[in-house]
């Protein structure tokens, strides 16, 4: 019969039998015949096998055994016979040979083996890559917040905080963002308001709609359409890349009418001025004269 040990080959083994056994405790029942048992599982197989070392190789293979025997490594299992089709993995516990007597290499040998379990894994090694990856969307929930209470103290920030992570437009609620750009408008310029709205509208059009409509509850775009004038911003071009909501483009309509209207205002002065510093003959300046006078 051929059993194998892992990587040891036995090819003389002559004898082997199997105990198996339960754990059963007893609970003796007071003024009752018989008892109850509480059955625990069973014990783990035990094999044992005997045979012959034969040939050259027998030191060899003799050695082998003493080392797996010391090292108590579990060994894999395997045999010509079924012998239980649970058992793959075992441990030598107890190793026993001797020389026969009139043979160079002939070695008889005893080997207890018993049935090798994994222990279970600890119940926190489950839980663990479960629990890291809840540390970790806590760690960047509480980021985003943080970075989120920083961009409604600077609303001028908010482009470079998005740039670094645009996840945190989740985080920003748009009635807020408005109320901290309305109360922040004095000291925002026109391009830092118009740079705000398209970098919340390249990630979501949608809040960009919401921003501007929340701006309109504030009472702002009379001020922002004033600032816009000022200083010669350019709205469309700030927001060139999303679509415009109605209320958008009312206000981008509303302020080239009145771009254009001061524009118009600015070259009849130009000219007036430009009227005014010729040299005119006495009867066409006294008309001049007289209209501006009227």
């Amino acid at each position: 019969m051929t059993v194998r040990l892992g990587r040891i080959t036995l090819d003389a083994v002559q004898s082997l039998h199997t105990e198996e056994s339960r754990t059963l405790v007893e609970q003796r029942v007071p003024e009752q015949q018989g008892s109850v048992f509480q059955d625990l599982g069973r014990e783990p197989v035990t094999l044992v096998l005997e045979g012959l070392l034969l040939g050259e190789a027998a030191l060899q293979t003799l050695e082998q055994l003493r080392q797996a025997q010391a090292k108590a490594e579990p060994l894999s299992f395997a045999a010509d016979i079924a012998v239980g089709s649970e058992l793959t993995d075992v441990v030598i516990e107890d190793f026993r040979a001797r020389q026969v007597a009139g043979y160079e290499a002939r070695f008889r040998f005893t080997l207890r083996l018993r049935e090798h379990v994994e222990p279970p894994q600890p119940a926190a090694t489950a839980s663990t890559p479960v629990n890291q990856g809840v540390q970790a969307d806590a760690a960047a929930w509480a980021g985003d917040n943080v970075a989120a209470a920083a961009v409604l103290e600077d609303p001028a920030s908010l482009g470079e905080a998005l740039a670094a992570n645009p996840a945190l437009l989740e985080q920003l609620d748009m009635d807020q963002l408005g109320g901290a750009v309305a109360r922040n408008l004095d000291g925002l310029s026109a391009d830092q308001v118009g740079g705000l709205l398209g970098a919340v509208g390249q990630l979501d059009p949608a809040k960009a709609h919401g921003l501007f409509e929340s701006l309109q509850k504030a009472g702002s775009l009379g001020a922002l359409m004033g600032k816009y004038l000022k200083e010669g911003a350019s709205f469309i071009d700030k927001l060139r890349n999303i679509p415009l909501s109605s209320l958008m483009k009312a206000f981008a309509g509303g302020l080239e009418f009145l771009q254009k209207l001061q524009q118009v205002a600015n070259d009849a002065g130009k000219l007036v001025s430009d009227i005014g510093a010729l040299e005119l003959p006495p009867g066409v300046k006294a008309l001049v004269d007289k209209g501006r006078s009227s």
